[in-house]
């Protein structure tokens, strides 16, 4: 049984918050075929932050031309963001990935799953959706990523 099969419950925020995003995918069904779990729940009192498609620009709003550095980029990019409503990644419930080409499959896989295994090192990873795409806003990027946040109320 993998830390996947049953559900995982990490508290985010106070304890007075009462906050928790359970992240699982049930024993019934076959594994997930990629870097996501089958379900997440919210329950408690939850401020909920939807994050826009962020892609891999620095502040400068530079694109690196490789779709590795720019998805760890554009993760960086939402961590920062999260951080500055008030959490950390592990308030992630979702996240939807629009990924220009099969081609970059892999690179894009590889430089993910090394930014969500420092986020979520105990394998309880979010729900995740990704599909490829022919072309995004501006023909340099490679990928987008939106997300949904769970955070407690400010106290």
């Amino acid at each position: 049984m993998s830390t996947l099969d049953r559900p995982s419950s990490d508290p985010v925020g106070s304890p007075a918050a009462e906050l928790r995003i359970q992240r699982y995918s049930p024993d019934h069904l076959a594994p997930p075929v990629g870097a996501y779990s089958h379900l997440a729940t919210v329950t408690g009192a939850a401020r909920w932050v939807f994050i826009s498609g962020q892609v891999g620009a620095n502040p400068a709003g530079d694109v690196p031309a490789d779709v590795a550095a720019q998805t760890r980029h554009t993760l960086r990019n939402i961590e920062a963001l999260i951080a500055a409503a008030g959490g950390t990644p592990q308030s992630i419930v979702r996240l939807m990935t629009f990924l220009v080409g099969q081609e970059n499959m892999a690179a894009y896989a590889e430089a993910r799953n090394e930014i969500l295994s420092e986020w979520f090192p105990a394998g309880d990873l979010p729900g995740h959706s990704l599909a490829i795409v022919s072309a995004l806003a501006q023909p340099q990027l490679l990928v987008e990523i939106e997300g949904w946040i769970a955070l407690p109320h400010p106290a």
